[in-house]
């Protein structure tokens, strides 16, 4: 091995000079581990105190006071320091979470008087669905225990309602891999797995196909704004779900993927897949799944009884394009510290080819 060997007294002058910068790379990554550290506990702190802050909005979109309640003057805390505080990924989607745990509380718009309440629409659906069982359309479930006071997650807004999840749709099974076909019609067909169902969104990078018989085509069908729930995964991973919005192509689902149909047209099923991913939710899906070494399940009956906050349909929308303004401005923020990060990388980098050269 060929060595490049410098005096001695600089050898002495570069091993001191190393151990000099050394140090300081120890130092500033200390300091920025403990920065780091107290950032994300601000971080917490404050969305910590948004939630918890006790709601005394008005009920009505006109009647607005000058009184600013405690949610709202913590909300302009947060807003007044929104540049410093949501300086990394990790803050921004604690943020996109808080947004959404808001959201499902009816904290993130007011509520308006004149619109109808939930518990209309749950009564036209409930009509419909009686009318689906009648007529062998779809099958009559066991009956769940009806809600409680104990089970009840936090005061609704005017107008909301608490219901079941199977008090909004339909349940469905996937198909069974692995079945015996011999001697039986069938067809080739693809279908939705576990992977393909992320949270809020469809992965359809990979998409795999299975023999299912012809008469069974119809029944495992996905149609557009049919709701995909997990069945199980990771255990912080249960209950997962996305909407299906195609209408050009045919697909299917497998037995580890529910399919939910809304009873009505009129019903908005991004209010639920939002709910369903929200915090209570997910909560509720990973204490009641079975669980077993980093893995957990959960089963029909289990989400038949999903406790859903259910508000006005009007406000349902009105809280959907909220949630979509304010993911879109974190989203842009986000792309933004990449942006900010990779400068900051390639800054450094030219320095350190400069100080080298």
């Amino acid at each position: 091995i060929v060595l490049a060997i410098t005096p001695v007294d600089e050898q002495l002058r570069m091993v001191a000079k190393v151990e000099e910068l050394m140090t300081l790379c120890d130092q500033l990554e200390e300091q920025s581990e403990s920065s780091l550290t107290a950032h994300k506990t601000l971080v917490k702190s404050l969305l910590s105190a948004l939630t918890q802050a006790a709601v005394t909005q008005p009920n009505s979109l006109k009647g607005a006071t000058n009184t600013l309640t405690p949610f709202t003057q913590t909300w302009n805390r947060l807003v007044e320091h929104f540049d410093t505080v949501f300086t990394t990924e990790d803050s921004i989607e604690q943020l996109k979470q808080t947004i959404l745990q808001l959201a499902v509380m009816g904290k993130l718009v007011p509520q308006d008087p004149n619109d109808e309440p939930a518990s209309e629409l749950l009564k036209r659906i409930a009509v419909e669905k009686a009318e689906l069982v009648k007529e062998k359309k779809i099958k009559k479930e066991k009956e769940l225990q009806r809600n409680t006071g104990d089970e009840m997650l936090f005061k609704l807004p005017a107008g909301w309602e608490w219901c079941r999840f199977e008090d909004l749709v339909d349940i469905c099974s996937g198909i069974t891999k692995g079945r015996k076909l011999t001697g039986r019609e069938t067809t080739t067909v693809q279908y939705l797995s576990v992977a393909n169902v992320q949270r809020s969104y469809l992965n359809l990078s990979v998409i795999k196909e299975t023999e299912i018989p012809v008469e069974e085509k119809e029944k495992y069908q996905v149609s557009a704004g049919d709701l995909l729930i997990t069945e199980g995964g990771d255990w912080d991973k249960v209950g997962r779900t996305a909407i299906w919005q195609k209408t050009d192509y045919y697909i299917a689902h497998q037995n580890h993927v529910f399919k939910a149909r809304k009873f009505l047209a009129e019903q908005q099923e991004v209010w639920i897949e939002k709910y369903l991913n929200g915090p209570f939710a997910r909560d509720y899906f990973a204490g009641s799944s079975k669980q077993t070494t980093n893995l957990a399940s959960i089963n029909k009956t289990q989400l038949r009884g999903c406790l859903i906050a259910y508000p006005p349909l009007n406000e349902q929308n009105r809280i959907i394009t909220k949630i979509i303004e304010l993911t879109t401005l974190c989203d842009q923020l986000k792309i933004q510290i990449l942006k900010a990060q990779t400068t900051k990388l390639h800054l450094a980098d030219a320095v350190a080819e400069r100080a080298i050269k």
